[in-house]
């Protein structure tokens, strides 16, 4: 399901707020956000515990260090671009610093991969990119709302049960069941821009 490009303009993202060298807050919720997205990629390109969380570290110290000059592009889509050119590119230099490819068995297949198929890497950040922050907006809403009004909006939306269906398993109106949706609905797009004001992220 698409959204579509009507986003509220005052929201303050939090991208806009990393950027203030005094919002540590700030820092703070982006590290716990999109460190386990990224220690999650270096994994499947069979980095173990220890040397994805040191490629986490140097990305972040990258962002922390590039933010000032970052200029989000929405349209394009460009900080879940940005992210995931940077985290690639760190876990490239870093399989070839480590010489991994020389001592892993399958490696020069992961590393064709890695080097020969940027078309396939691009698809897959993006997959774990949106799947990411979608859960995370989730996770962060749900205690905003009541049993009932979640359950209207996990009926209609997320399992795709006609309205008419859900309105008739919480022996509701189906008038009710559209505000519920859209009151949740609406929630979630907010959430979902704050955390990283990108639109690919609301395709279903």
């Amino acid at each position: 399901m698409n959204y579509g490009s009507d986003w509220p303009s005052t929201h303050i993202t939090l991208l806009k707020r990393v950027r203030v060298p005094t919002d540590s807050e700030a820092w703070r919720e982006f590290v716990k956000i999109y460190g386990p997205l990224i220690y999650n990629y270096c994994r499947k390109f069979r980095l173990n515990d220890c040397d994805s969380e040191d490629v986490c570290q140097e990305v972040f110290r990258q962002i922390s260090t590039s933010f000032h000059s970052f200029e989000y592009n929405q349209k394009l889509g460009r900080f879940r671009s940005w992210l995931g050119t940077v985290t690639y590119h760190e876990i490239c230099r870093f399989h070839k610093k480590a010489q991994r490819f020389k001592n892993q068995s399958g490696a020069n297949g992961l590393q064709d991969f890695i080097y020969e198929q940027p078309g396939e890497i691009d698809a897959m950040w993006s997959d774990e990119f949106c799947s990411h922050i979608y859960t995370i907006a989730l996770e962060n809403i749900r205690p905003e709302f009541d049993e009932k009004t979640w359950r209207a909006f996990e009926l209609t939306w997320i399992k795709d049960i006609p309205s008419k269906i859900a309105a008739t398993e919480l022996d509701t109106d189906i008038t009710w069941i559209y505000k519920a949706k859209f009151l949740v609905q609406k929630k979630l797009k907010e959430e979902i821009q704050r955390l990283s004001f990108d639109s690919v992220v609301f395709q279903k």
